[in-house]
């Protein structure tokens, strides 16, 4: 093992001669330095160090600062090496001031005792995959500097020689300050590029854009791309390895996104925003989820495949043509011209996109509500923005009120100047006659619009968070990231876009809830994030097997079905194709099947399989009713049904002592299956039906079918493996998120947090109990005095009133194709798992989701644990 250090400040010899001593075992010393008297310097300072076993001193160019001697100058000799810590003297003096603190951070980190050395060392030893080791950001780093910022160009080229994709607009870990113990098999891909010196561009006091820069910000991916992973240590100075950083998000979440603007704008005359992100966004994760819905609408009304690829081949060359940015009309008149696109019409396809950006893009509510009051307090607002829609065809696509916010629009495709490459920030305060240093700007992309103008002399730009990086800085989050597969269908880019925005727009406004822990504050907050992409990944995908099926009837079983019921209906309203089903709410429940169901005492054997503890009348009252209850007290006594019992243990025993009872419980049964008939043969539920219900065992379509002598079919959320129960009659089921009979992982969410699940997905009344017969009319139906408590509500309706906006705004999205959505059904779980878990946590709210189960003589059980009150 070795230690590379790049010794550009010879006066910081002594210190970093001290900090290497605390190496515990035998290793190379490596030390590159920019003249012959700091080479006399440190071979003499670096000789006397104990453990050193080889030292190499060598006099290296003032040229690619740290990362040219240690990718170059010292290539075999890391190469030889198992691990290496690289470092180096630490100053920036370009950023105004010496950076001594951040220095100091970064070397106690990596070898601040010898103890600390020792158990780094062993950590590698102890992981074979194990890559690299560094401190997590210093705290003066910011946030948005976690970006490719002005090196994505170079990234790119860099990248695609190593084979490693760029996303230019990500945020990722990498170790800033560029310090660290590696194992250098990690980073052989680079040494294998063959770099010359010539690749780094001579010292001029550069801050970023160079290769050095590059290379410091590919080193974490180049790690990960050989299949290693990294291990980064916290700031708190602690042992312990994070496989992914904390990026000083903290940082970010310090106000709310009105007051930044509000006294970053103290001083200006001017404000710009960036329109996309910004002003507005879409419903979707990234702009290629939006430009693939509009693909797949091209390809739906035109039959045009691959519209995506076409139209960004036509962008390219008429750039290229052109020599700068183009409009719409310019990309269009290009795209007329491309063999695939011969007798197609063009002008119809340039304007289904203009009519789709015009619904689908949205306000970003708390930036209007800041230029609003910008606006009334003097402010010029206007709006910059690297764009090919021009002025007028953004008049037509934006909502109109950022039209009545915006005084003027300047954007590239019309300009020629783009934010990116530093020329809008150059040439438009001599335009709009006003100083830099009175121009404030607010946009989210952290090169363009807050690294460019700050240092061309800006007012300090407000960076605001698209919300596609906030899945990448929250930790809470990071979990709901989509895999590079998922990326590629703009339906999965849909729901996590959706629940992106809203999480943004809570942070636009109560920054606060996004501490340490983040915090569903509110219970619509919880609908929309966690039940809304359930209920809607269910609905769409109950709809398809019911076509499948040619289901006439879907029967949504009490007290679930509340829910569910309403959210299908909502997707029937966008689909002609389901208006031929029925969609009925059924008052059913396991209770009042039991009873029904008992055409023998022995049948009480299926009744009395689940498990439950308590009395034997509660246990009547609970599964049979209070009838059954009151019969058997009349035949046994008081006494006897006020004993202990425990099922399944003791259903032989319970059944032998209800025998007396026999006649009066087979005479109860009777009365209420006549009743309960009755009521089906009132929903014409002859016709081919599927039950649709949270699921588990299928208990209830068991005894449906049994009770009516109709084969159903059944829909669930999840199914345990005695769900082949409902096979009777020639029944099936099939379920959505979990199904024990098949590859479902042992605990998913669904089936893990249930009980929330059930807790959220109830209805206002009661449980259904039984039927009794109406009075000249039709059965009367009898519920248990169980109903949630009006403040318990309360809370549920607002939940459920989330999640139902969720799905509005889906389909309000997809329209008359929303029945073809579906999801990844183990993703679409994830926000329910970090709820469950505790991750995300819960407002003093949450004590209301609290769920009867005397079914089991559990009594009222919590659901959630994992609230802040």
């Amino acid at each position: 093992m070795g230690i590379m250090i790049h010794v550009f400040y010879a006066d910081l010899l002594d210190e970093l001669a001290n900090d290497v001593a605390r190496m515990p075992v035998p290793f190379v010393l490596m030390a590159s330095v920019v003249d012959e008297q700091a080479q006399e310097a440190a071979l003499s300072r670096f000789g006397a160090i104990p453990n050193v076993r080889a030292l190499h001193v060598r006099i290296v160019p003032n040229r690619g600062r740290d990362i040219a001697p240690f990718l170059l100058t010292f290539r075999e000799e890391i190469l030889a090496l198992d691990l290496v810590c690289h470092l180096h003297t630490k100053k920036s003096l370009y950023s105004g001031k010496e950076q001594g603190a951040w220095r100091r951070y970064l070397i106690d980190a990596l070898l601040g005792t010898r103890d600390r050395v020792a158990w780094i060392l062993g950590m590698f030893q102890a992981m074979p995959r194990l890559g690299m080791i560094y401190p997590e950001s210093f705290a003066s780093m910011p946030w948005w500097g976690h970006t490719w910022l002005s090196n994505a160009g170079c990234a790119r080229e860099l990248g695609a020689r190593l084979g490693i994709g760029i996303d230019p607009g990500a945020y990722f870990d990498y170790p800033a300050g560029s310090m660290f113990w590696a194992r250098t098999d990690a980073l052989r891909p680079l040494y294998e590029l063959g770099l010359s010196l010539d690749a780094f561009p001579s010292e001029l006091g550069q801050t970023d854009g160079t290769m050095q820069h590059v290379v410091e910000r590919m080193l974490g991916l180049i790690v990960r791309h050989q299949n290693m992973v990294l291990g980064i240590l916290p700031a708190n100075g602690s042992t312990g390895l994070r496989s992914e950083g904390e990026r000083n998000w903290m940082s970010y979440f310090n106000a709310s996104l009105a007051d930044k603007i509000a006294f970053a704008a103290v001083d200006a005359r001017i404000v710009s925003f960036d329109l996309f992100d910004t002003l507005v966004w879409r419903p979707f994760l990234h702009p290629s989820g939006a430009r693939n819905y509009l693909a797949d609408l091209v390809e739906k009304k035109f039959g045009l495949v691959d519209f995506a690829i076409l139209r960004t081949r036509a962008e390219e060359m008429a750039r290229a043509k052109h020599g700068r940015d183009v409009d719409c009309a310019a990309i269009y008149e290009t795209m007329a011209r491309l063999p695939e696109l011969r007798d197609m019409p063009v002008t119809d396809i340039r304007e289904l996109e203009l009519a789709t950006e015009r619904h689908l893009l949205k306000p970003r509510p708390a930036a209007i509500e800041a230029a609003q009051a910008l606006g009334r307090s003097g402010e010029l607002v206007i709006a910059v923005s690297d764009m090919y829609f021009d002025a007028n065809e953004l008049e037509r696509v934006l909502p109109a009120s950022v039209s009545a916010v915006v005084r003027k629009v300047h954007v590239s495709c019309e300009s020629g100047w783009r934010k990116d490459t530093g020329e809008a920030w150059q040439h438009l305060p001599r335009t709009e006659h006003v100083p830099r240093d009175e121009w404030l700007h607010v946009g989210d992309n952290e090169h363009a619009d807050v690294q460019l103008p700050q240092a061309l002399g800006f007012i300090h730009p407000v960076h605001v968070m698209r919300s596609s990086a906030l899945l990448d800085v929250v930790p809470a989050l990071r979990s709901l990231r989509p895999k590079p597969e998922q990326l590629e269908r703009w339906q999965e880019q849909l729901w996590l876009g959706l629940i992106a925005n809203h999480f943004n727009e809570l942070a636009d406004g109560r920054p606060e809830a996004f501490g340490q822990q983040l915090i569903i504050e509110a219970p619509e907050t919880l609908g929309y994030v966690v039940l809304g992409p359930l209920l809607l990944d269910y609905s769409t995908w109950l709809a398809r097997l019911a076509l499948e099926r040619r289901a006439q009837s879907i029967l949504f079983l009490s007290r679930e079905g509340h829910l569910l019921q309403r959210a299908f209906r909502k997707l029937q309203l966008t689909s002609p194709s389901l208006t031929s089903i029925q969609a009925h709410y059924l008052l059913v429940s396991r209770r009042g099947m039991n009873t029904p169901s008992l055409r023998n005492i022995e049948d009480l054997a299926s009744v009395f399989a689940a498990p439950y503890t308590g009395t034997l009348e509660n246990l009547l009252n609970a599964r049979l009713g209070a009838r059954v209850a009151a019969a058997a007290a009349g035949q046994l006594g008081k006494t006897a049904i006020a004993n202990d019992v425990f099922l399944p243990e003791m259903s032989a025993k319970l059944i032998d002592l209800l025998r007396p009872a026999a006649a009066a419980i087979l005479d109860i049964a009777r009365t209420e299956r006549n009743a309960y008939l009755q009521y089906w043969d009132s929903l014409n539920s002859d016709r081919s039906a599927i039950v649709a219900d949270i699921g588990y065992a299928g208990t209830i379509q068991t005894g449906l079918s049994t009770l009516t002598g109709q084969p159903l079919g059944g829909a669930y959320f999840a199914a345990k493996p005695t769900i082949e129960q409902v096979c009777v009659n020639d029944g099936w089921a099939h379920a959505r998120f979990h199904d024990a009979r098949g590859n479902s992982p042992p605990e998913s969410p669904v089936m893990k947090y249930h009980l929330m699940l059930e807790a959220i997905l109830t209805s206002p009344e009661g449980q259904f109990s039984h039927f009794e017969a109406g009075v000249e009319g039709p059965p009367v139906p009898v519920h248990f005095q169980n109903a949630v408590s009006r403040s318990a509500w309360n809370v549920i309706e607002r939940i459920q009133a989330g999640s139902l906006r969720f799905v509005d705004d889906v389909y309000g999205v997809t329209g008359a194709s929303s029945v073809d959505l579906a999801f990844s059904s183990a993703h679409v779980q994830e926000p329910l798992r970090c709820t469950g878990s505790g991750l995300w946590r819960l407002g003093d709210w949450a004590d209301a989701l609290r769920i009867e189960d005397n079914y089991t003589g559990r009594g009222n059980v919590g659901t959630a644990d994992n609230h802040t009150g």
